[in-house]
């Protein structure tokens, strides 16, 4: 049940049980020392009118409705304050109000501190006038090791000052009460447009990035789709940044002064809260976290001392049977239905106080656990680092093909099938398989028809493999399939790369990736590994001449053409790559693109060395 009191809320959070909240945001006043007030106009027709209209008509304004708070509390400090403290407040700011931060807020967030579950957190939102002072009361209070992040929500609403830098933004100050145990939910965190969407891929493009913490206005809770709708809007200065109170002409505008848009709140609570949860505003104003837990699956519990507020809260949640009201009757207040209507929620069983825990360790551990740094960043080929293994051998296999089309050497690919390369006149099928839970790959639908040569590309999570096999050769060792009648329509082939049989090794072209102005060549591909060097892997002494071995790192990419009488002198035999009694047999070798081994200098290093080396071997045809 969802709860919503009326009053002030000292004297009520001292009632509640101890460990009972998931999730705290607070919207304290700020001690700004002025009125808040939102007052509500509207133009009528009138004889007496001092403005003038359409076809000379005169009009007047009329004022409907003013909801205020007092938002200062410079009172004189009493004898609860130490003189010690006082003099260090005075000391630090003479005008500050040491009412606001000891006797008004202190108290406060001891309570909101004892009120947390062990993996809760608090969302505290201040302005610039206060934010430093309280973060010294909150590392009191939650210890220093707890503060995760100061969020800057910025705006550009409202007036600017002339003498000044325009203050436009607010605070808020993310706690944990257990830095090593607290909920973090980064999969429901709305994501934001990268600045450079060609740089990253259309699909990562699509899926945006996570926030930072400085959060910009038309980011917050918006879908890339939308934005990019919207994406003149966000060059330049940034135009339409988030708002500090819902814009004048919002429909989500309810007439109370300093109110939070929702997508502020549902980034907050879905962060940092599960569904079923219990979250917990006690300066509710026009009840925005009330709503959004609403939408979102969680519980809340509102309180606030101001008439005004919880008239507000009364006609927003009008039809709303889920809450129970405290000190305060609603429905002189609730004669029309409100036009919010909450989505309801997934049905989803209660989660147990101990998945709870495990989820919360989790999000302490996810960023020691998981890479921070990412040299890849805003590299034009980053996008391919997400890309499933499949993915990257075709990607592999086209920037090859692609790249030697430009510098004149047939390899292409067939215009009448997908899955068919021409190369030198010969037609190539090309068959996939990812790798099976077994170790195998698994090539099908192999017909006996209609292509001269079979490419048999295998992908499995960190390794690549190729077969290219006659046609003839491979229906011979293959198993039939399909069936039309007692005619065997296409066959199918299973290899384990580990331990492949003996019949591969003896095909005429066994191994070789394509065929290169009439060179069998295998093709060897890596990105560039955190040690800053390239790995190629799965080096066979098989019936291949030459093989290509690109590296791409972030910003540049490398090439060596190789014989395979260099890697038998310098690989094969030297640097085996799996263990047992036929490690040997399959090598690898890494290189540091910026100081290579002095071996491999004669046959590449740039794009345009390896061409000069790949061009010298269509001389030798």
């Amino acid at each position: 049940m969802n709860r919503i009191y009326f009053g002030d809320n000292f004297p009520i959070l001292k009632s509640m049980p101890d460990e009972s909240v998931d999730l705290i945001y607070i919207d304290p006043p700020f001690n700004t020392g002025k009125t808040q007030k939102h007052t509500r106009i509207k133009t009528v027709q009138s004889k007496n009118g001092s403005r003038k209209g359409f076809q000379g008509n005169t009009y007047e304004t009329i004022e409907v409705s003013t909801k205020a708070y007092q938002d200062s509390f410079d009172f004189l400090a009493d004898d609860s304050i130490h003189s010690d403290v006082e003099k260090t407040y005075q000391t630090l700011e003479f005008e500050g109000s040491l009412f606001y931060i000891e006797t008004f807020l202190k108290p406060r967030l001891k309570e909101a501190y004892r009120l947390l579950k062990p993996h809760g957190s608090l969302y505290f939102h201040i302005d610039y006038r206060e934010v430093h002072y309280c973060k010294i009361l909150l590392d009191e209070i939650f210890g220093r090791e707890s503060f995760l992040n100061e969020i800057i929500w910025a705006y550009d609403y409202g007036g600017r000052a002339k003498s000044k830098w325009p203050a436009k933004h607010d605070n808020i100050l993310f706690y944990v009460k257990n830095p090593k145990n607290y909920i973090f939910n980064v999969g429901e965190i709305d994501r934001e447009p990268y600045m450079a969407p060609g740089l990253v891929g259309p699909e990562k493009a699509e899926a945006g990035k996570l926030p930072t913490d400085v959060w910009w206005p038309g980011y917050v809770g918006a879908k890339i789709t939308e934005i990019t709708k919207k994406s003149s809007t966000f060059r330049g200065q940034q135009a339409t940044w988030w708002q500090t109170i819902v814009p004048t002409n919002s429909k989500e505008r309810l007439g109370y002064p300093t109110q939070k848009p929702r997508k502020l709140l549902d980034r907050i609570i879905k962060a940092s809260s599960m569904m079923g949860g219990t979250v917990l505003d006690f300066f509710a104003g026009s009840g925005t976290t009330g709503e959004s837990c609403l939408e979102l699956g969680r519980n809340f519990i509102l309180i606030d001392s101001n008439e005004a507020a919880m008239e507000v809260m009364a006609q927003r949640f009008a039809g709303i049977e889920e809450i129970e009201w405290i000190n305060f009757d609603p429905k002189p207040y609730q004669l029309s239905k409100s036009e919010f209507t909450p989505k309801q929620p997934m049905d989803l069983p209660p989660l147990k106080k101990e998945f709870i825990l495990l989820a919360a360790t989790a999000s302490y551990l996810q960023e020691e656990l998981e890479d921070a740094s990412n040299p890849w960043e805003n590299s034009p080929f980053e996008w391919i680092l997400k890309l499933p293994a499949r993915k990257k051998g075709k990607l592999a296999r086209q920037l090859v093909t692609s790249w030697l089309s430009t510098k004149g050497i047939s390899c292409e690919l067939s215009g009448d099938s997908s899955e068919t390369l021409v190369i030198n006149e010969h037609r190539i099928a090309i068959k996939f398989s990812t790798i099976w839970a077994n170790g195998i790959y698994r090539f099908q639908q192999i017909r006996a028809t209609g292509y001269d040569y079979v490419i048999f590309l295998g992908i499995s999570p960190f390794d690549a493999h190729c077969w290219v096999l006659e046609r003839k050769f491979a229906v011979e060792n293959a198993k039939p399939q399909h069936f039309q009648g007692k005619k065997v329509v296409d066959f199918w082939i299973e290899i384990d790369p580990r331990e492949p049989e003996d019949w591969l090794d003896s095909s005429p072209d066994s191994q070789a990736d394509m065929m290169i102005n009439g060179h069998r060549v295998e093709i060897k591909f890596s990105t560039l590994w955190e040690a800053n060097i390239y790995k190629f892997q799965q080096i066979r002494d098989q019936n291949y001449e030459y093989a290509v071995c690109l590296g791409i790192s972030p910003f540049e990419a490398h090439c060596w053409v190789i014989s395979k009488k260099i890697f038998k002198q310098c690989v094969i035999g030297h640097l085996g790559q799996h263990t047992g009694s036929a490690g040997q047999e399959t090598a690898w070798f890494a290189v540091n693109p910026q100081s290579p081994p002095s071996w491999i200098l004669p046959y590449g290093g740039t794009l345009e060395q390896a061409y000069k080396v790949l061009k010298s071997l269509s001389n030798r045809k």
